[in-house]
This record gives C-alpha cells, sequence and structure tokens, in this order.
C-alpha cells in the first residue's frame, strides 16, 4: 500500500468496491460466453517440462472411510492431497461445464491454481497431464510449500469486479479444499496470509492479473520475512479500470498487521457419518446440480430430506477458518439458512450461532420467495428450482462495522472465510445425496426481507442444496 493513501481513504474505496457488486446490484453476468478468458494455466506451463504426479491416489481414498477415516501408507503425500483437493473427478456429458472436480468453480473455469515449490523450481498443478508443470521465469525456492493464487482474467471481462469477488471467494473454497487433502493424508501445513507481492515475482507471474498468494509451508514455521509491500502507485494502469479497482482492492491485505503462520488443520468437523462411504466416493460426488441435454442451470425434486444432512452441514460450516485474523473475520460472517422438508428442522430461516442453528424467521415458503429473487430465471434453455430445495445457505457481512474494525483488507479475507464455509457445505451435501450450488445470482437487496438480514447487510454468496432430478451418464476422470 503506498504510504500517499490513507487508511481512511483505502477503506472507501473497498467500501466503494464492495457497493459496486453488493446489495441492490446485480450479480449476474451477461452474456455468458467466456471466449476472452485467459488460457487455463499460466503463461508458457503448458509446454513446460512437467513432473508426472503420483496414480493410485482414489484406490487410496476408496479404502479410507468418510469422514473419520485418513489414508495410510502413501508415498508422495503433497502431491496424493493436491490431486484429493483439485484433481480431476469425471466428466458429465450432457453438461455444457462438463468437467468437475473435487471443488466448484463458476463456469468450470477454475481460475485459482496450486504452485508447489521445493526440489527444483516452482512448479503448477496441471491436472489435465495429470503432472506439475514448470513455471517459466520463476525463481527457485529450496523451502517445500503450496501457494494458492487467482487469475482474475480467467473470467472474461465482462464479469467487471465481479471477477475480483469471485475470484477471491474461489481463493477461500481452494483454501478448504487444500486443508482437507492434507488432513486426509496427514500432511502439516501452516498457512500466510499475504503480505506483498514479492511471491508473485517468484512465481514468474504477472502482477496485473494475478491475487496476492495465499501461501502454505510444509516443512519450516512458515515463510521468511516478506519483502515490503509495492506502493499504490508504482502499478503502472492496465486498460480495463475494473482490474484496477479489483487489484487496488485485494492489495489492501498488504496494510493487515503481519500474523503468525496458522496450522491449515484440522478443516473435518468430527461428525457421524450419514451412510457408509469412502472419501473417494464423496469427492467424487460433489456436484452443482444437473439439467439434461446441455441445458444450463439446476433442476431437483422436493423430498423429505433426514435430519443428519442439515445438521452434517452445520457441522462442516462451523469449522473456523486458520489463524486468529481468518477467525476474526469470521464472527462478522453471518451464516444464514432457509430450510424446508428437513426431519428436526422447523420450515423456514435459522441462523448459524455457536456452531448450531437456531430459528431466526420461521414459516412456510421461505424458498419460493427467495427463487422470485433468483438471477437465472426458469427458461427453455435453462433451469431453476430453488423453491424445490432442502436449504438455501448465505453467508453475508455488515462490511461498515467489518473495514471499521479490522481494517480495508478485511473485506478480502471475507471472501476467503464464506468461500472456506462454501467448500464444506459442498462436501456434506456429497455424503448425504445432495447437490450444492454457489452462487452469486440472489438480488442482495431484496432477499434482506425474507432472510431477516439488517438493511447493511451484504451477501458474500449463497449455496443452494437440494435433491437432484436429473442423472448423467458420467465419465472417470480419476486417476
Amino acid at each position: 500500500m503506498s504510504t500517499s493513501m490513507t487508511t481512511d481513504a483505502l477503506s472507501r474505496r473497498v467500501l466503494r468496491y464492495a457497493h459496486a457488486q453488493g446489495t441492490g446490484r446485480s450479480q449476474f453476468p451477461t452474456p455468458a460466453q467466456v471466449a476472452e478468458a485467459s488460457g487455463p494455466l499460466p503463461d508458457g506451463a503448458a509446454g513446460a517440462d512437467a513432473v508426472t504426479l503420483p496414480y493410485g491416489t482414489t484406490e487410496l481414498l476408496e479404502r479410507t472411510a468418510f469422514p473419520a477415516g485418513r489414508v495410510a501408507g502413501a508415498d508422495r503425500l503433497p502431491e496424493r492431497a493436491l490431486l484429493a483437493a483439485f484433481g480431476l473427478q469425471r466428466a458429465e456429458l450432457t453438461n455444457p461445464y462438463f468437467e468437475h472436480r473435487a471443488l466448484p468453480s463458476v463456469r468450470s473455469l477454475f481460475p485459482v491454481h496450486a504452485f508447489l515449490t521445493g526440489e527444483g523450481p516452482a512448479r503448477v498443478l496441471d491436472v489435465h497431464r495429470h503432472a506439475l508443470a514448470e513455471l517459466p521465469g520463476a525463481a527457485r525456492d529450496t523451502a517445500r510449500r503450496i501457494l494458492l493464487a487467482g487469475r482474475y482474467t480467467r473470467l472474461p471481462a465482462f464479469y467487471g469486479p465481479l471477477r475480483g469477488t469471485l475470484t477471491e471467494l474461489e481463493l477461500g473454497i481452494s483454501l478448504r479444499a487444500l486443508a482437507v487433502g492434507l488432513e486426509l493424508f496427514g500432511v502439516r501445513g501452516r498457512l500466510t496470509l499475504p503480505t506483498a507481492e514479492g511471491a508473485l515475482t517468484d512465481l514468474g507471474l504477472t502482477d496485473g492479473e494475478w491475487s496476492l498468494p495465499l501461501t502454505v509451508d510444509l516443512d519450516g514455521p512458515g515463510r521468511p520475512e516478506p519483502a515490503p509491500p509495492t506502493a499504490d502507485g508504482e502499478r503502472p494502469p492496465t486498460a480495463d479500470p475494473s482490474l484496477d479497482e479489483i487489484l487496488a482492492v485485494n492489495r489492501a491485505q498488504a496494510a493487515l498487521a503481519p500474523q503468525e503462520p496458522a496450522l491449515l488443520t484440522p478443516a473435518i468437523p468430527r461428525e457421524a457419518a450419514a451412510r457408509d462411504l469412502s472419501w473417494a466416493e464423496v469427492l467424487w460426488e460433489r456436484g452443482s446440480g444437473r439439467m439434461p441435454r446441455g441445458l444450463t442451470g439446476m433442476a431437483g425434486r422436493l423430498r423429505q430430506v433426514p435430519e443428519g444432512s442439515l445438521a452434517g452441514a452445520t457441522a462442516w460450516a462451523a469449522v473456523p477458518p486458520p489463524g486468529e485474523l481468518l477467525r476474526r473475520v469470521a464472527e462478522h460472517v453471518n451464516v444464514t439458512v432457509a430450510v424446508q422438508a428437513t426431519d428436526g428442522f422447523e420450515d423456514g430461516v435459522h441462523r448459524l450461532s455457536g456452531g448450531r442453528l437456531l430459528p431466526h424467521r420461521p414459516g412456510a415458503g421461505a424458498l419460493a420467495a427467495l427463487e422470485r429473487d433468483y438471477g437465472y430465471k426458469l427458461a427453455p434453455g435453462n433451469g431453476c428450482d430453488v423453491r424445490h430445495a432442502s436449504a438455501v445457505w448465505f453467508c453475508s457481512v455488515r462490511q461498515h462495522e467489518l473495514i471499521a474494525e479490522l481494517g480495508p483488507g478485511a473485506w478480502t479475507l471475507a471472501q476467503y472465510v464464506a468461500g472456506w464455509i462454501t467448500q464444506g457445505l459442498c462436501l456434506n451435501a456429497a455424503a448425504h445425496g445432495l447437490y450444492a450450488r454457489p452462487a452469486r445470482a440472489f438480488d442482495g437487496l431484496a432477499v434482506q426481507r425474507p432472510l431477516g438480514l439488517a438493511p447493511d447487510e451484504t451477501v458474500l454468496l449463497s449455496v443452494i442444496s437440494g435433491t437432484p432430478r436429473f442423472n448423467g451418464l458420467p465419465l472417470d476422470l480419476r486417476l
């Protein structure tokens, strides 16, 4: 952060940014084409030398019970943890976004990448080659660490400032996925939140299109002392004003007080299994809802679901993110869920408090009301079935209070927290035979009334969860 920009000025900039794509604003882009997005890998990595990843990870996970089981007797543990977190699962041939992994991504574009350093040049995970590809121009780093960074330009420019929010939400989703993968394979990792831009240079990444990376050290106590942050005025403007704004808000993290590296795990709650499942089955089943014949959206069927589906989701949502600072941010992130047809829970709106769901606005009809405020309407080419879902979860924040207490960098950290919660909800849904569809498509102002949110409370992310109506023929992509 430039010394010429005061904290108050930066706070105002972040609040303007949050308001521009928050409450009362459009949460969904049009049109849907992605032709102008950047490529799926960092520049030069697709054709670079690569180290093949180990095979047989799926077989190891098939012998590991969900949720309490842990893998034993495996080699190359960090690489296998990466595959469990980010590896290909299946292709749904009737889905326009057919490639599925163990975590969701907007339009299957996967703007967040995992990088591994140590034992040679820095490398990026290339799931399509089942390899770690060398990064041209990256510095050599002897420390064994995994870095997660998001490429904003992977999303098309018509998303505008929403590229920043969506990418940073996916960073939180990816952080939880990585934490689960490391926990499954018994790998200890310590998280360091972004403090400077030096890591981008070390990885050979273009400063003008990438987020600051989240760093997970696998060996020592944490990262060495970071280089001083790049001053605000030193970055030349891009040809895209919304990208300039995204980068400025993301770099506000550099103003946060340095934190001690935080142990990344535990990320998995100690809940009872709903049925006899392996981790391989749960990761395979993770999905965002289906439609037939290449149509977009999702369709479901309303049915009475067991109490454990919502109790399990509550347990996953209540697992705190790693580190004191993220946990302080999490205290400002409200978790609200609209429920229907669930054993043991009254229809209506509930709020997560102290690890429990408490009635907040009881009464039938909440999900039907929410469907009216969902951006992607039911149409000949698109499915919309919010009214038939079992639960719709919302992460929200009163951003003025958040930034007043913790500073402007806390806005980006709130996206990480919402993503962390979301990936937990997705894994729990898969274990109960449900889909879980993360969405930024609700009108944030309109849903305040049915959810009982405060007038200044902004929805960060929602997750629609229910019973799928359609099943496609999947192609197994696991190795």
